[in-house]
């Protein structure tokens, strides 16, 4: 029995060719302390770093500049949240927030008395620029956090329109979901800032990270984390400039060098080519869950941008009991439960019970997604 891995909203697997070369390599070849002296290793993982910068920059449409790389994209966001967001102030959300976002927005609310409000949305929870528009007119608004697609339903956000509608309030865009798995332009998309993961779409190692800053808050971001920088070493407060500002403590500089592979294998790959795989196989997928009776798909809407993310459940099936059935009896890995994102699954209508979830990555066959169809046939029928 062949594994076949559709967990790819989760993390990616297999990881881009040539990324555990990379960081092997750099282990074997380049492991010195980046920015820490100016000896051979030092100097090879100080190139290392910032190749890897370039090269999500490009990716992604970043300035290198304010191109800032990190131990992940929930660090990323509670560094943008508690950093941003003083005493009394008020930040707008959507109904489809992962936790990363949420569990930071909840801690500020009891300890900063920052005010959350959630625009709720359609019946998939995707809210519309006019509505996030009029949120943040209700009342005084200093921030609007959004997923840029959810990471239970695969639905994606207009957040270049709900930019310009918000505007000049800052837009955070959560992209761990989104960057390698459709183009992504931040220079162009509006946004305020942009965080993303490197081990899911990026193809890279996991504990890597990345933060695209605008203009407007690459001046006034406080650091969420302080200590050395390798820079500035006579002075005991964090340096002003940017990356050392935001970047202390030693990185995952072999982690990085992996992510660095990764991005240019996709830059090489075409993101547009794995978007438009992605997207053909997800909706082959939910046409042939669709015929099986029982199913439902959750925040499915044929007609709408999404990426390769689809959530189900089967009537009558417990979730987790089909996961394990799944990966038991055919091999298929799946994500089972409420995601960490249980104010998503209370807008679909899935908590507390959650949903079965295929995540669809660039190496995901038609006959990976058929097999699936045909097991979830044969355990909804009794087989």
């Amino acid at each position: 029995m062949r594994a076949i891995y559709l967990d790819h909203a989760a993390t990616s697997f297999p990881k881009a060719p040539g990324v555990a070369e990379a960081v092997a390599r750099h282990l074997e070849e380049a492991a010195g302390n980046p920015g820490r002296g100016g000896h051979r290793l030092t100097v090879a993982a100080s190139r290392a770093v910032e190749s890897c910068r370039l090269a999500v920059a490009r990716l992604l449409g970043g300035d290198p500049a304010r191109t800032l790389l990190g131990p992940g994209a929930t660090f990323w966001l509670n560094t943008l949240l508690a950093g941003l967001l003083g005493p009394g102030d008020r930040v707008v959300v959507s109904a489809l927030e992962h936790n990363a976002v949420m569990r930071p927005l909840r801690r500020l609310e009891r300890t900063r008395g920052v005010t959350v409000a959630v625009v709720e949305g359609g019946p998939g929870g995707v809210p519309h620029a006019r509505d996030v528009a009029a949120e943040v007119t209700r009342e005084p608004t200093a921030l609007v956090v959004l997923t840029h697609a959810s990471n239970v339903s695969g639905a994606l956000l207009p957040v270049e329109d709900i930019a310009a509608a918000v505007a000049p309030v800052p837009l955070v865009v959560d992209g761990a979901q989104t960057a390698g798995s459709i183009p992504v332009d931040f220079g162009s998309m509006g946004a305020a800032a942009y965080v993303c993961s490197g081990h899911k779409g990026l193809l890279g190692p996991s504990g890597t990270g990345v933060l695209l800053l605008g203009e407007t808050l690459a001046g006034r971001l406080e650091p969420l984390v302080l200590g050395g920088t390798g820079s500035r070493s006579d002075s005991e407060e964090m340096p002003v400039e940017l990356p050392d500002r935001l970047e202390a403590g030693t990185p995952n500089a072999a982690g990085l060098a992996g992510l660095a592979a990764a991005c240019r294998w996709l830059a090489e790959r075409g993101v547009e080519a794995v978007a438009r795989h992605e997207l053909e196989l997800v909706r082959h997928l939910a046409a042939r869950l669709a015929e099986v009776p029982g199913v439902r798909l959750h925040g499915w809407d044929p007609a709408a941008p999404r990426v390769g993310t689809l959530s189900f459940t089967v009537e009558e099936h417990d979730a987790g009991e089909l996961a394990a059935r799944l990966d038991r009896e055919h091999g298929l890995m799946l994500r089972v439960g409420l995601h960490c994102a249980p104010l998503a699954h209370r807008t679909l209508g899935t908590f507390p019970s959650g949903t079965l979830r295929t995540g669809i990555g660039p190496f995901t066959t038609r006959a990976d997604v058929d097999t699936l169809a045909g097991a979830v046939a044969t355990l909804a029928g009794g087989g």
